[in-house]
């Protein structure tokens, strides 16, 4: 039977929903944002989101499927450990409860932090997600909690709502110590009566009324568990990034391995388990710097748009955001991989991607390079989503188990690559027909290293950050956004950041002092070989100069840490001229050292408006290179002709 499923998942931030074919295929889609500045009833705007969504999702697949058409069930997951109660009193899952204070929660702020009247004395340290929560709530809402018959985790709450069945669903029979029982209950002073009875994944708690027809309602369940699911992360050796407002990364594994950082719960799959390394707030540190740039600019940037807009600046914030998430997500890769290593664990060569941060092709092309594993994206990028179609069409009885489920419905549609080839890492748009002489430009040409490309800028704008009263995040986005600005009103040119500091008030002589005090390129630079063999054979044929936006001493600095210093003795810096690139009286002056005409000049860097397009104005020739892989191949090239 190709059931139609109307899944459902409740996050942090929306409730998202779809309707899903027998083969995994997405029929219809809608999302609903849920409100943040007041959540101490959320559960009530889930309510309400869901039908909202559900209105949206029937209209859709009418379209296709005709004006009588419904899906065949509704499944529900959910985040957690999120405590309701009957009233939709809502104590979230993210909310702090060693260090939110009573007095807050009352007034309905879930999301403060203060350290009066703390809460962690009353909060058991326990092996249990749930019994902490259900103390806090407990201790935070008492008319609450004395009033309401049932305590409900996330999902089934609105389970609840739709059938008039209180459950608590049980994701397989080894989580239960993440869960309670009754002497763990009874130990903590709380209700055993108040918790609903357990039932499994995939349990049919009724029917509800779905527009005029009655439909069953299945339990998901956690959404961890779903997404799981729907990324068939059910299999040894398999991996997954689950990346929403938070993130973590996934192993399922035959053996149980505790080790610090990595949180260990059973698998939905008897006898297999799973490990993760939990990354908080990732998604919402994204949203949080959209919500920055979107009021620095007075509008609404996409959050696409603001991917962009980060990755095209590699100074912004935005840059150093994703970065530093990428970096934590690399990490918990590699912990992950050497406990596979060290367990005799299989460790597959890629990791499937789902959720929000799933949905842009950018990101996930440049996470993939700087976490080293190639990322898989699935027809469905909501992989609770997709995990939820699952379990109702295995309740339904449309297929054996989880796993034969998940094989049939989970496709992989696209992997972005760790190690991609670029097309070319050299493009000529001019070669001089008597070449003679060659302008190189100095950083992230004559070496690749991000970390450095960051930092030496970074360090600039911090600095200017100190003496302007600024925190290093609004410094960034200060200057940032006046460049994006300026590129918009130039034709889409780009101005160096002395040239964008001077608007600041700092002088170029101020620049020249900053950089040669700031700047240590051999704290991250090393000898690249391969480069010396290919300049010392270079120099014997053509005369070299180096042409760069910093000063003199920190440029000699950077070619004496590739061990090129000798080998091109001509720099012309910042503090040279008092003039920076695109200045075409940097490159006049190149020409003059060098005593060659423009059209027997070569120009190579790595940006075209700052290296290469007054070069090409004058005559010169240009090459454009991704960094010194693009200077090997060039050279090379340039030797053997």
């Amino acid at each position: 039977m190709n059931a139609k499923i109307f899944s459902v998942d409740i996050g942090t931030t929306s409730l998202k929903a779809a309707i899903i074919d027998g083969e995994g295929k997405v029929l219809a889609y809608s999302v609903n944002v849920l409100p943040r500045k007041t959540t101490s009833f959320l559960a009530l705007e889930w309510v309400n989101a869901f039908w909202t969504c559900a209105r949206a999702c029937l209209d859709e697949f009418r379209l296709s499927q005709g004006s009588d058409a419904y899906p065949d069930a509704i499944c529900i997951s959910g985040n957690g450990p999120t405590v309701v109660s009957e009233n939709g009193r809502t104590l979230l899952w993210s909310h702090s409860v060693q260090t939110d204070t009573k007095t807050d929660f009352e007034k309905g702020d879930n999301t403060s932090v203060s350290k009066k009247t703390s809460v962690c004395k009353s909060i058991p340290v326990s092996q249990s997600l749930f019994i902490p929560r259900l103390k806090a709530f407990q201790f935070l809402f008492p008319d609450d909690y004395t009033a309401s018959r049932y305590l409900f985790a996330c999902p089934e709450f609105l389970v609840f709502t739709l059938t008039g069945v209180a459950v608590s669903v049980l994701p397989e029979e080894r989580f239960r110590a993440a869960y309670w029982d009754e002497a763990s209950l009874k130990e903590n002073g709380l209700d055993e009566e108040k918790m609903p009875p357990f039932v499994p994944l995939g349990f049919c708690a009724g029917e509800t009324d779905f527009f005029g027809r009655k439909i069953p309602v299945f339990c998901g369940g956690p959404d961890f568990i779903s997404a799981l699911i729907g990324t068939a992360t059910l299999f040894p050796g398999k991996i997954c990034d689950r990346a929403g407002s938070s993130e973590g990364i996934n192993l399922c594994c035959e053996k149980a391995v505790f080790e610090e950082g990595v949180r260990t719960l059973p698998s939905v799959i008897p006898g297999l388990w799973n490990l993760s390394v939990l990354i908080p707030k990732s998604g919402s540190l994204i949203r949080e710097f959209k919500n920055e740039i979107n009021d620095i600019e007075k509008k609404k940037n996409s959050y696409d748009e603001i991917i962009d807009y980060s990755y095209n600046d590699k100074n912004s914030e935005g840059f150093r955001l994703l970065s530093e998430i990428s970096d934590n997500v690399k990490n918990g890769i590699n912990l992950l991989k050497k406990i596979a290593l060290e367990n005799d664990l299989p460790f597959d060569d890629y990791m499937t991607s789902c959720g929000g941060q799933a949905k842009n092709e950018r990101w996930l092309s440049e996470k993939a390079l700087r976490t080293g594993i190639d990322i898989a994206v699935l027809d469905c990028a909501d992989g609770e989503l997709l995990g939820n179609a699952v379990i109702a069409n295995v309740s339904l009885g449309n297929f054996k188990s989880i796993q034969e489920g998940a094989q049939s419905l989970v496709k992989r549609v696209h992997t972005y690559r760790h190690n991609k080839k670029r097309a070319t890492d050299v493009k000529i748009y001019k070669m001089p027909e008597n070449l003679s002489a060659i302008i190189f430009d100095i950083d992230s040409t004559l070496y690749t290293n991000s970390a450095y490309a960051f930092e030496q800028v970074d360090v600039q704008i911090r600095h200017f950050a100190q003496k302007s009263g600024l925190s290093d995040r609004d410094a960034r986005n200060k200057i940032s956004e006046w460049r994006r600005d300026w590129s918009r009103k130039n034709g889409g040119k780009k101005i160096s950041l002395g040239n964008t500091l001077v608007h600041f008030g700092v002088t170029i002589e101020e620049s020249i002092k900053m950089r040669e005090n700031l700047l240590f390129p051999e704290q991250f630079l090393s000898i690249d070989n391969r480069l010396i063999q290919l300049i010392a054979r270079l120099r014997e044929k053509y005369s070299l100069i180096c042409v760069t936006n910093n000063p003199v001493l920190p440029a000699r600095k950077t070619l004496s840490a590739l061990g090129i210093a000798e080998l091109i003795p001509d720099i012309i810096g910042l503090d040279t001229c008092k003039k920076s690139k695109p200045n075409k009286d940097v490159f006049i002056l190149a020409a003059q050292m060098m005593n060659v005409p423009f059209q027997n000049i070569l120009s190579i860097g790595d940006r075209f408006d700052m290296d290469l397009a007054i070069p090409l104005e004058m005559g010169m020739g240009a090459a454009l290179v991704s960094g010194v892989s693009g200077v090997y191949d060039l050279c090379e090239k340039l030797l053997e002709g």
